[in-house]
């Protein structure tokens, strides 16, 4: 991996595999004794200032995904138990910056500085519908209670807050913000894989656990989405952390065959033996390219997911293949605490199982390489997905799916109560397309409401206006017509069950947190939608 680093990259990673080796390596071998606790461990990340790294600004340095697997690859030749603890905070904490608004979660990713974060999203699948056993019940006051058991929660019980995945009545996917010291919350008994001995993992029991819209992480219905995202950047991390494990398996045998004696030469001149560290060596360069790989395309913005499910894959397998020969190289001596090969293949074992079985990932692989896999691209920079596009012949299908002719309780100009809401912005203010739009409501029972722009328009008052300087609306659908999507407007109808936008432009942030996109003039949605009613 060294040739692929920048003099800095270079400087970061011989400062820290020398930290792994002087201070974490010994107080690994103290954790698997007892001698020592995980929060020990993980204040020792702390004290060097690691936390920190994988935190967005103004909380962190905001290092790259690249320099983040750096680290993770180095702390792991010292002590994997540490670089599984400080991967899952850094998976939660870039969760809460992809999805997040920094002063919503402020508080939690400053205590990520001191105490590590868990991602309660344990479903092996990246949370299909029948996986999830936690619910979330809609309260009159518009928040959530949250009832179930997440399993295996790395870090729980010692998390300063917990990302939890749940779903509704309606099969809606939502994720949520827990702090540990919520009310309804408790992290079970921690138990330890084999393996990870020092690394806490908790059944978080939630019984009506009551969080306000405030801890919600995303949007409506975004919660496989974001489940999708933080574990693909799991996977890659997970890979660099094996990774790790193979560079210190080919440590080892470098400084053994380098000391041994086999007749009057030193072992590493043995044909034999340089024929198996060449394998050795093909399957670590291996599972370093990939890793690298893929950490680069999430920091150039290119749609990593199959990029990070190989690496897992890859990295994992080669990480205890890489064990398995050398402790057959070295026989017997494999198994002393010099050399603990051991430890080493327990661990390599345990972030195998960590990342998802074989079967699951290469499936997944393979449904890609097919193109059956219908997900949209996964990029840095546009973690939610695109919404699906409809088009004008299918505006008559739209018309049946959300059951517009039905007729629902209308109170003209009440848009906090109303059911459905027809929102007008800037790209709706033709008067040609304001009738048409006032039509279309009339139509389906809908009030209409506006982004500020409009309110300046005669026909429309503040009453009428969404955000937070308007009104707070929970529709069971809204059509937003040339509306681009500003946060202060987004804000204000995220609430809403179904989210169907019209813009011009394929690139709208709207697009971003709607079920259903119109890519085109408000004026041929209209005139579709009408054509459609009738």
């Amino acid at each position: 991996m060294d040739e692929n680093l920048t003099a800095e990259q270079r400087d970061l990673w011989q400062h820290l595999t020398t930290f792994s080796q002087e201070k974490l390596a010994p107080f690994d071998a103290q954790l698997s004794q007892g001698q020592q606790t995980s929060a020990e461990a993980y204040q020792l990340l702390v004290n060097e200032g690691l936390p920190e790294l994988g935190l967005a600004k103004p909380f962190g340095a905001e290092a790259s995904f690249s320099e983040q697997i750096l680290v993770l690859a180095a702390i792991a030749q010292g002590s994997v138990s540490a670089a599984v603890m400080l991967a899952s905070t850094w998976t939660a904490a870039a969760a809460l910056s992809l999805y997040g608004k920094p002063a919503q979660f402020a508080e939690t990713l400053q205590a990520a500085k001191q105490k590590p974060l868990a991602i309660a999203v344990t479903e092996p699948d990246g949370g299909g519908r029948e996986a999830i056993q936690c619910s979330a019940s809609k309260q009159a006051d518009g928040s959530w209670s949250l009832t179930g058991d997440k399993t295996l929660v790395v870090n729980g019980g010692q998390a300063a807050a917990y990302i939890v995945l749940a779903k509704t009545l309606r099969e809606n996917r939502l994720q949520f913000v827990v702090p540990a010291d919520q009310a309804g919350l408790r992290a079970l008994q921690p138990v330890h894989l084999a393996g990870l001995p020092a690394v806490p993992m908790a059944t978080l029991r939630l019984n009506g656990v009551q969080v306000s819209k405030t801890q919600l992480l995303g949007y409506q219905d975004q919660g496989v989405t974001i489940a999708r995202h933080i574990n693909a950047l799991a996977r890659v991390m997970s890979a660099a952390i094996s990774v790790g494990i193979g560079q210190r398996t080919m440590a080892i045998v470098k400084r053994y065959t380098r000391e041994r004696v086999l007749g009057k030469s030193l072992l590493n001149m043995d044909a034999v033996v340089q024929l198996q560290a060449g394998e050795l060596a093909t399957k670590l360069r291996t599972s370093e390219l990939l890793t690298w790989d893929a950490a680069q395309q999430v920091d150039q913005k290119r749609d990593f997911e199959t990029a990070a499910t190989m690496a897992a894959v890859t990295s994992s397998q080669n990480g205890v293949s890489m064990v398995q020969q050398a402790s057959q190289l070295m026989g017997g001596v494999s198994t002393t605490s010099t050399l603990p090969l051991t430890q080493l293949m327990t661990e390599a074992q345990a972030i195998t199982l960590a990342t998802g079985t074989l079967t699951q990932l290469t499936r997944k692989i393979g449904r890609q390489a097919l193109g059956v896999d219908h997900w949209d691209p996964l990029t840095a920079d546009q973690p939610v997905a695109v919404a699906k596009r409809i088009q004008i012949g299918s505006l008559h299908q739209v018309v049946k799916t959300l059951r517009l002719t039905e007729e629902v309780p209308v109170t003209v100009g009440a848009i906090k109560n109303a059911k459905r809401i027809v929102a007008l912005g800037q790209g709706a203010m033709e008067p040609a397309t304001l009738l048409q739009a006032q039509q279309l409501a009339k139509w389906i029972g809908a009030a209409i409401a506006v982004t500020q722009p409009l309110t300046k328009l005669e026909q429309f008052s503040v009453e009428q206006l969404i955000g937070i300087d308007g009104a707070t609306v929970t529709p069971e659908v809204i059509i937003n017509i040339g509306i681009s999507g500003a946060e202060q407007y987004v804000l204000g109808m995220a609430g809403a069950q179904h989210i169907l936008s019209v813009n011009p432009d394929e690139k709208a942030p709207i697009f971003k947190v709607s079920q259903q996109a119109f890519v085109g003039t408000a004026t041929d949605f209209l005139t579709g939608m009408i054509a459609a009613l009738n």
